[in-house]
């Protein structure tokens, strides 16, 4: 863990950062077959049996056609299947697990048969996987970054759920204050996990940046956590 505190430039800084979409977030995609992708969808409540007249009524009404999902449609939340050569494949991407509650993705990897490009090649642009998306689900299995890592590892067939990132940019001049974060990075990783959040340049001008966001870039910096801890300070 790093924490963050020396600063004394008294020039604005734009850091790019990016945030799991919540998975009861209303913007949930429906997919070509209509299924909604929620983990925890609520309990429906219970309803008494319909009369015999009801039932009639809905046996007399048309049946309306299931509609399509607009092509155009980009989903924030979907599902993926991976199929490795073996269980000790590589899926062929670099994972970030700081976070424990989700599985960051770092970077793919390009070689032109990994499953996941396997995959990426067998969908549509918008339903492919990308660098910076977040996995919530493996398997049934959510909550925890490691265990959905095991539930990875244990498998040649791999049921993913995938949830687009939440980009958003913050400007903030640091006038001599510390930044007020405790950042956290891993070897190999592509951003700066925000563990903690303090006194500083971030809540003051910032205030909506919260643990578990990552920074991306800084002044259009990108790289490894290495890089952009020299341009954040």
């Amino acid at each position: 863990m790093f924490c963050c505190c020396a600063a004394d430039s008294t020039s604005k800084d734009e850091a790019v950062l990016v945030r799991a979409m919540p998975v009861h977030d209303d913007r949930a995609p429906i997919r070509g077959d209509g299924e909604v992708l929620l983990e925890d969808p609520a309990v429906e409540p219970v309803q008494a049996a319909p009369s015999a007249a009801e039932k009639r009524s809905a046996q007399e009404l048309p049946v309306p056609a299931k509609q399509p999902v607009p092509l155009g449609e980009e989903p924030q939340v979907f599902q993926a299947s991976l199929s490795k050569p073996s269980v000790e494949s590589a899926s062929g991407w670099h994972l970030d697990v700081l976070d424990q509650r989700h599985i960051f993705i770092c970077r793919l990897v390009q070689m032109g048969t990994t499953p996941i490009e396997t995959y990426n090649a067998s969908v549509a642009t918008a339903w492919q996987i990308r660098e910076g998306d977040y996995v919530t689900a493996v398997n049934g299995v959510s909550g925890s970054a490691e265990k959905m890592s095991e539930a990875m590892k244990s498998t040649d067939r791999v049921k993913i759920n995938i949830s687009r990132p939440i980009v958003f940019a913050k400007t903030l001049a640091k006038n001599g204050m510390p930044l007020g974060l405790d950042l956290k990075y891993g070897p190999g990783g592509s951003s700066l996990l925000i563990e903690g959040v303090g006194k500083g340049a971030f809540s003051q001008h910032a205030p909506d940046v919260r643990t578990g966001d990552r920074i991306l870039s800084v002044n259009g910096t990108t790289g490894t956590p290495y890089v952009l801890m020299q341009a954040i300070q």
